[in-house]
């Protein structure tokens, strides 16, 4: 029986603009660098999630690693060079001893040799952080983005996660087929259990994993969808940097849409999901879901969407100051400015 653990491995401070600015002038292509660099004061606070996949045949298999104490606590010197500094703050992670990835592991009796596949959605660096301590594990990347691994979110941010590192993952290349709405696959192990999926937009060769287990299917989507909200993408989007670059994200949501109509038992897994449905997620997949946890996320679904995923009122994401803070949260209004917090 396939087993399912998220891992909450710390936390990031965003501008609320890049998770949901993605339908304003300001937060698409070139103005959207200038909208990260400028605004210092509408921050929000957003989880960092792996996910940790024990797999009865094949072993156990991590989806992304999240940050490292040093990304943390020594941000500065591990960002070296005036332009990372100038424009990424010191406390842009926030990370407890207890969320690191090797002190996770360990509660489940793990140690990281006992993780034999590492596989990365993408190469930015909040799910980067973990890899220095699993490099005896079988590490697989998309090619398109290995070949793009210079390239941050933005194109001035290299990826000191991989610096001295990681020199030669395994690259897929999407070479079993069509799945569903998707128009290439990776069958990782053979036998459907695991199958890897082409998601860019969000970064160049982005890919998403689908778990198919007796009962559920998990599809950890990586940054394609920030949140699971993120999913209704003609009402929220978050930052898209170019057009090709948009054009590729909303073609991966609308597969990601099909893809949910197409599998009744599908759920979705975000990377950064700061409302409720995180906590949920956290409750559900420590291990095995059983039918109240599967209940609790379908439940919150179906509030959140019409059967034609839409979002349901409240939508309208509002930024909410805090006293003296920058770090907000996040309201979601309704037409008549109605208010549940996220």
């Amino acid at each position: 029986m396939i087993e399912v653990h998220a891992l909450h491995i710390g936390d990031t401070k965003v501008p609320f603009g890049q998770f949901y600015g993605g339908t304003e002038g300001e937060w698409l292509g070139l103005r959207a660098v200038a909208s990260f660099l400028r605004d210092k004061s509408h921050y929000i606070s957003v989880p960092i999630y792996a996910f940790l996949i024990d797999h009865p045949t094949h072993g156990r298999v991590l989806v992304d690693t999240g940050i490292n104490w040093d990304q943390a606590h020594h941000h500065r010197e591990y960002y070296d060079g005036p332009l990372l500094r100038a424009a990424f703050d010191e406390d842009e992670y926030q990370l407890e001893d207890g969320q690191q990835l090797v002190r996770q592991l360990a509660r489940r009796g793990l140690a990281p040799a006992d993780i034999d596949v590492v596989v990365l959605t993408h190469l930015h660096e909040d799910h980067l952080g973990g890899v220095r301590d699993l490099l005896g594990s079988r590490v697989i990347v998309s090619r398109k983005n290995w070949q793009a691994r210079n390239l941050g979110i933005f194109p001035f941010r290299r990826t000191p996660s991989l610096k001295g590192v990681l020199t030669d993952p395994e690259l897929v290349d999407f070479s079993s087929g069509p799945y569903g709405p998707f128009t290439a696959s990776q069958d990782l192990f053979g036998d459907g259990s695991v199958v890897l999926l082409p998601t860019p937009g969000h970064a160049p060769g982005h890919l998403s994993v689908l778990i198919n287990a007796a009962g559920w299917r998990l599809l950890c989507v990586g940054d394609t969808l920030y949140t699971v909200r993120h999913l209704a993408s003609d009402q929220l989007r978050p930052i898209m940097l170019g057009k090709k670059a948009q054009h590729r994200q909303l073609d991966s949501i609308n597969r990601i849409r099909d893809l949910v109509r197409a599998t009744p038992d599908l759920l979705l897994a975000p990377g950064h999901d700061h409302t409720e449905y995180g906590p949920l997620l956290e409750r559900a997949f420590r291990g095995t879901p059983d039918e109240a946890d599967i209940a609790s996320l379908r439940k919150f679904l179906a509030q959140t969407f019409d059967p034609d995923l839409t979002l349901r009122e409240p939508s309208m994401p509002t930024f909410a100051p805090a006293v003296g803070s920058p770090l907000g949260t996040v309201e979601f209004r309704d037409r008549r400015s109605e208010v549940v917090k996220g």
